[in-house]
């Protein structure tokens, strides 16, 4: 058996590692067409596009791996089928479930380093990919005057020429259009110009020559000043700015954060969320009508999320080392001494003060009289109204605390759903594969494009709901993954129930032989009508 155990692992590595690489290769052509209005003509460092692509890599990956596994299981399997290999297995005693079972533990291998892979390369990525974005969107590229066009220098200044000199710079027939100063917008005509870059190559200088200016008289437009200039500079701050990564950025999304640190942001949101929600039942509780039994309020959230609680807390509790609990600092509980005050000891009274004796004949000053004074009458307050708005605050902020646990258990989950994929196809694909034995590459494709698109509209499908919180995020993650691991124990089983060797051929024949057991069903079906007319006028001859 481990001959027969390293033959199976090995026929499924080299189309796995085909599969997963054609598979990152198209979808980051996708991506990259759609990322490329964003990079082209900012005039980038080869080293941030480099740096661009290689950390979108982690996503791909992330998302083709689950794919790939699915391509080269039905490929392998497909293959072995049509080749009578699996034949040649079954009459050697060597059942399906056996020669999947070395596929099914590599699966789950592949299937916890996914798992490390989605927790820990994974929010690293997204979270420099994101800051590698920012970056780029803010460099602003050098600048370019094209003649006979409308130029944007900013979205408020605009430039306008009939020709220009690339080698020395200079611009004839220049109009100018400046709505930096809002309703006094600026109009200059220049015969000619130069233009240049300050000496920190960000702002723009315009040298005019021989033109006039046109603007309106504080945002008047019945009063329209005209000035005439010989030689006049105008200068732009801002057009152009390089390339500058960020050194640091602690900001992070659910998306850029691990499983630890999405379960203690959970935690934290958790507790407040119970603390509102208390809030939010003891105003409602004031605004019912006497008698009300039940009162409708916000369905509560367990105080940790159960997945990373095992996967944080459990987990690394069985493995690590505990670590030793510091030991807590003596009190002690030895009462303080009493000062006695020694007697004789002249006691100083005050002008007005009562002096009387204790027990022990010292002299003590009578404390001077209270004085009462009356609190200020607060003015009317609808309590009901106060409530009412309270109560309003506390749902308002109830929703958007609901959001945010929501949407970090459907992170939490979707890491490990996206992961244990791995294993939920290799265990639909071979009976899919022993199907069609014949059908080649094109059903291998075919089905795969079609398994996994249903499977992300699934996976969508369940996010989007468990956003909304209509469906909680535990199940809508692993709907998916457990409705192809049904259909795949299904297939599976009737695949060792049947006798025979041989699955038969592609989609053709199997539409083909459909057909015709359908039509030897409606056959039997009409032959078996007809006795039973048959029977029924010789029964009645009979009587």
């Amino acid at each position: 058996m481990k001959l027969v155990t390293r033959y199976v692992v090995r026929e499924h590595v080299g189309p796995l590692l085909f599969a997963l690489s054609a598979l990152t290769s198209l979808l980051m052509l996708q991506y990259v067409a759609r990322q490329l209005a964003n990079l082209a003509g900012k005039g980038l460092p080869w080293s941030a596009i480099g740096k661009f692509f290689v950390l979108s890599l982690p996503f791909t990956i992330a998302m083709t791996m689950p794919m790939a596994v699915l391509v080269a299981t039905l490929f392998t399997f497909g293959r072995m089928a049509a080749e009578h290999e699996i034949t040649a297995f079954k009459a050697s005693g060597v059942r399906v479930r056996t020669l999947m079972l070395p596929v099914l533990t590599c699966a789950f291998l592949l299937s916890i380093a996914m798992v490390a892979f989605n927790d820990q390369v994974l929010p690293r990525a997204n979270h420099e990919l994101r800051i590698l974005q920012n970056d780029i969107a803010k460099t602003k590229p050098t600048l370019a005057l094209r003649d006979q066009a409308m130029n944007a220098i900013t979205d408020q200044f605009f430039i306008r020429i009939a020709r220009s000199d690339a080698n020395t710079n200079k611009m004839y027939d220049v109009v100018i259009y400046d709505l930096t100063k809002g309703p006094e917008r600026k109009t200059i005509y220049a015969d000619s110009g130069v233009f240049s870059l300050t000496a920190n190559g960000q702002d723009l200088l315009l040298q005019l020559f021989d033109g006039y200016t046109q603007e309106f008289v504080r945002g008047d437009p019945k009063r329209l000043q005209r000035s005439f200039f010989v030689d006049q500079t105008v200068k732009v701050r801002g057009i152009t700015r390089g390339f500058e990564s960020t050194s640091k950025d602690d900001f992070r999304s659910d998306r850029e954060m691990t499983v630890c640190e999405m379960h203690r942001r959970y935690a934290a949101d958790a507790l407040e969320f119970r603390r509102v929600r208390q809030e939010y039942i003891m105003y409602a509780s004031r605004l019912v009508a006497p008698g009300t039994k039940t009162l409708k309020a916000p369905r509560d959230r367990p105080a940790e999320e159960g997945l990373s609680r095992f996967y944080c807390v459990t987990l690394p509790s069985l493995f690590l080392p505990k670590k030793a609990k510091a030991q807590a600092p003596v009190v002690s509980t030895t009462p303080p001494a009493p000062v006695v005050t020694p007697q004789g000891a002249p006691v100083i009274a005050q002008p007005g003060d009562t002096l009387t004796k204790d027990t022990l004949g010292v002299p003590v000053p009578t404390p001077p009289p209270a004085v009462t004074l009356s609190a200020p009458i607060p003015p009317a307050v609808d309590t009901m109204t106060v409530y009412r708005g309270a109560m309003n605050a506390a749902d308002a902020q109830l929703v958007a605390s609901r959001e945010g646990l929501d949407s970090l258990t459907v992170e939490i989950h979707k890491k490990f759903a996206l992961s244990f994929a791995c294993l939920v196809f290799v265990l639909f694909g071979p009976p899919i594969a022993l199907r069609f034995p014949r059908g080649g590459v094109g059903v291998t494709i075919g089905v795969s494009i079609g398994v996994f698109g249903l499977y992300y509209v699934c996976l969508m499908g369940g996010e989007a709901l468990a956003d909304k919180g209509l469906v909680p995020p535990s199940i809508a993650m692993w709907i998916a993954n457990a409705i192809f691991t049904v259909t795949g124990v299904v297939l599976l089983w009737r695949v060792e129930s049947t006798t025979d060797t041989s699955r038969g051929g592609g989609i053709r024949d199997w539409w083909a032989d459909r057909g015709a057991r359908r039509a030897l069903a409606a056959q039997m079906k009409r032959e078996q009508a007809a006795k039973t007319v048959g029977k029924g006028p010789a029964a009645a001859v009979g009587a």
